[in-house]
């Protein structure tokens, strides 16, 4: 129906990572256990950005603002962090091409989301002059971590029906 890399299917993806982003702000109440959510935004910016290089950096800056905006942080706190982390890892990719071994690709995940946590926690901190408390970023990053196996399929099956040829 579309041709692949068409501008319709280029747009569907960034749809969904819009969604993703709505999801993660969304107010699940399951026991109380609605900002425990894995960064589903965040896996689908790392596959698509770092490891298969499809948003462009202003979408990925839109979406950190959008995400600010959603949870009533300071607007580019989550922007500045994703923009950096991008061009360390991106930069790293470059020099070490580590994208075809998906247990390497794993371990990156699990770095880039630490470190993004990391980063956002001590911004959020700092901004607001409080220490917040670090359980609920560490359930995070092991929820994502665990879950960025499944996610990384599915992304697999994205990239395949959306960006590769037939």
């Amino acid at each position: 129906m579309f041709e692949q890399n068409s501008p319709f299917r280029i747009f569907l993806l960034h749809l969904i990572a819009i969604l993703f982003v709505i999801l993660n702000v969304s107010d699940i109440r399951i026991a109380g256990l609605s900002h425990l959510l894995p960064l589903f935004d965040l896996m689908m910016i790392f596959y698509f950005t770092v490891f298969k290089s499809v948003f462009a950096v202003w979408f990925v800056f839109l979406l950190g603002i959008w995400n600010d905006a959603l949870n009533g942080n300071p607007l580019g706190a989550t922007a500045l962090c994703y923009i950096i982390l991008i061009r360390l890892f991106s930069l790293l990719n470059s020099k070490m091409m580590i994208r075809e071994n998906f247990s390497q690709i794993w371990k990156q995940f699990i770095f880039f989301c630490f470190l993004f946590l990391l980063m956002k926690w001590a911004i959020l901190s700092l901004f607001n002059g409080v220490l917040y408390g670090i359980a609920t970023p560490l359930v995070q990053f092991v929820l994502s971590a665990v879950l960025y196996v499944l996610m990384h399929k599915f992304f697999d099956y994205l990239s395949l029906k959306l960006l590769e040829d037939r």
